[in-house]
């Protein structure tokens, strides 16, 4: 772990109880992972936020949202820091940007994936973290659950080292559970790329990326070859943990008709990424009717291939 790591995680602990204060927020990815559920195998220097409340409208969730990131930046400002908050989203999400004086951190709310399909947690440091960093703080975290479903997600998608190492502990720790694997179909449905990309798209190179953005993040030493052997366990097994409902829930999805009995979560019909995939996917149908019947022929393929 090296000193410009430890720094920035330094400075993220001591802004996050100012974060979280509203209760409007709740903390998931790398650093919830890393710092409260699991004793810090890795650093993680961003506070990635989920607004918790999905019953607001886009308009009024975007209002709150920037309202309470000016109550932050106000508070941390008045302590001293550096703190910009952009006027305008960026993609999905409005970021906060702090800087201290040897460390930056930045704090994203994903504003297109509100909502939870699991209660929110107070969950501790975790105490190799508290040891060095001398401090504890109990934030508001998605349930471990979520935060490795949503994880599943990135992993298959973005295939950063980062989050290979993150499924690397969790299986080392949990293996698949069925909670899990039902929280990643939930965030896959919600995600904004097409199912069949995500579930069987082409493995993606690690090394850039490994020696740029992950080499000094992590307590052990881990080799690149290790994280490429998670890589294709992940891939090869994860599609193959998918039960026939979570199947058939896929592919009624991408034919714009989910079938919501089959997941167990009651409120995942209303969650706004949801909502927002089931528009898309209806506006494909009007312009481009091959290509929406592509989406099911596809993911369709691919299962049958397992």
């Amino acid at each position: 772990m090296t000193d410009d790591y430890i720094a920035t995680v330094r400075l993220l602990l001591d802004i996050a109880p100012t974060v979280f204060r509203s209760g409007l927020f709740a903390m998931k990815g790398g650093t919830a992972l890393n710092l409260f559920v699991q004793d810090m195998p890795r650093l993680s220097v961003d506070i990635d936020v989920v607004f918790v409340d999905h019953a607001p409208d886009r308009e009024a969730a975007l209002a709150a949202i920037g309202a309470e990131l000016r109550n932050v930046q106000q508070a941390l400002q008045d302590r001293g820091l550096v703190v910009r908050l952009p006027g305008n989203a960026q993609g999905d999400e409005v970021r906060l940007s702090v800087n201290g004086p040897n460390a930056q951190v930045k704090v994203e709310v994903n504003f297109v994936f509100r909502g939870t399909v699991l209660p929110v947690q107070s969950q501790p440091l975790a105490l190799s973290a508290q040891d060095l960093f001398t401090t504890n703080v109990s934030l508001p975290v998605l349930a471990p659950a979520e935060l490795y479903g949503s994880k599943l997600v990135a992993a298959m998608d973005r295939q950063h080292p980062r989050d290979i190492f993150d499924v690397m502990h969790m299986l080392q720790r949990f293996g698949w559970t069925a909670e899990v694997v039902d929280c990643f179909v939930a965030y896959l449905a919600g995600h904004n790329r097409p199912v069949h990309e995500v579930l069987f798209g082409p493995a993606k190179s690690l090394e850039p990326a490994f020696t740029n953005e992950f080499v000094g993040m992590t307590r052990d030493e881990v080799p690149l070859a290790m994280l490429a052997e998670t890589q294709a366990q992940l891939r090869h097994e994860l599609p193959r943990q998918l039960a026939p409902r979570h199947r058939e829930f896929l592919l009624s999805l991408v034919r714009g008709a989910p079938d919501w009995p089959l997941m167990p979560f009651e409120q995942l019909q209303d969650l706004p990424a949801i909502r927002w995939k089931l528009q898309n996917l209806a506006t494909l149908k009007k312009r481009n009717a091959a290509r929406f019947g592509e989406q099911e022929s596809l993911l369709a393929h691919g299962f049958d291939t397992l």
